[in-house]
């Protein structure tokens, strides 16, 4: 099989970005390259790694998804080794300052900061949570170099490097009857009691996932958090919809919750990271922005998600 590096950080990029135009974008190269890339590793794979889903880019086989994660094995070796020679060929020292959307912030930001800190002792790190607004505000002003959220942004004045997909998903109390399936669907879930995070843009985007099916939700309970929100969910007294989970085993004051993928297609937002396209970020901040994307080429944030349930597989 013939191949070279430049092929599979386009395949990589394609399928993390799950669109050949976006994947162009934040390479600096023309979408015909990865097109013709992904065209050369499937036919000397002899099967497709992508499906073209009509008006939602690509997503990958599930042959595509087991060549994809040995891509991935590769390509984090790979950024090992030029990691450890350029460690060895600079000190890198300083403060980034750093915003980050508030329910993204004590899921991601712990396996982040702790391997940045492992590979550079010597920076300091500012940390400030917000909304959405926030967070993109204090990118705008300067107050933050650069910010950790959804990448709802324009992108002629913003660049955005996706970790991964938020696909939606629901947490159900683990002695709910819906709790004990495969996967569950907004029709099941509309009549029940649901909680719901008091910021604007996370009860916007609940409140159209249900009006695209035609379907309002049963709003019983806000919450200024998410873990409140997961504190009443265990209790046995709603549900909820989340886009992240946290990526450990969490234990609660009563009961416990299950989680199950939506059934479908749902609009689901991408995590990553947000930059302005007019601002020279310093070496302190390229090399933290580095570590998040090979975290995310290793999967260090696929627990952080649920895999949606689609009827039937690529």
């Amino acid at each position: 099989m013939h191949y070279t590096l430049k092929h599979l950080r386009y395949i990589e990029a394609a399928e993390r970005h799950q669109s050949i135009t976006a994947a162009a974008e934040a390479l600096a190269v023309s979408p015909s390259s990865i097109a013709a890339a992904i065209d050369h590793i499937e036919a000397q794979l002899g099967q497709p790694v992508f499906a073209r889903v009509p008006s939602r880019g690509i997503a990958a086989t599930s042959f595509g998804r087991r060549i994809i994660d040995e891509i991935r094995l590769l390509l984090v070796a790979q950024a090992r080794f030029d990691g450890k020679i350029a460690d060895l060929e600079q000190r890198i020292d300083g403060t980034a300052r750093i915003a980050c959307f508030t329910p993204l912030a004590p899921i991601l930001l712990p396996t982040i900061l702790s391997e940045v800190r492992e590979r550079y002792p010597n920076l300091m790190i500012e940390v400030m949570e917000g909304n959405w607004e926030e967070v993109v505000r204090a990118v705008d002003s300067g107050n933050a170099d650069f910010a950790f959220c959804y990448g709802l942004v324009n992108e002629l004045a913003y660049r955005f490097l996706p970790l991964f997909v938020g696909h939606p998903h629901a947490a159900l109390p683990a002695t709910h009857p819906l709790a004990s399936g495969r996967f569950v669907t907004l029709e099941q879930l509309a009549p029940e009691p649901l909680v719901v995070l008091d910021l604007d843009l996370s009860r916007r985007y609940l409140m159209d996932l249900f009006a695209t099916r035609g379907l309002k939700p049963n709003v019983v309970y806000s919450a200024r958090s998410t873990d409140m929100m997961r504190a009443l969910i265990a209790a046995g007294m709603c549900y909820g919809i989340f886009n992240i989970r946290p990526m450990s085993k969490q234990t609660y004051a009563r009961g416990d919750l299950v989680r199950l993928p939506l059934a479908g297609e749902h609009d689901a937002p991408r995590a990553g990271v947000l930059t302005r396209r007019d601002v020279q970020l310093t070496p302190v901040c390229e090399a933290i922005i580095a570590t998040c994307e090979m975290q995310a080429m290793r999967g260090e944030f696929d627990r952080a998600f649920v895999r949606p349930y689609l009827p039937q597989d690529f």
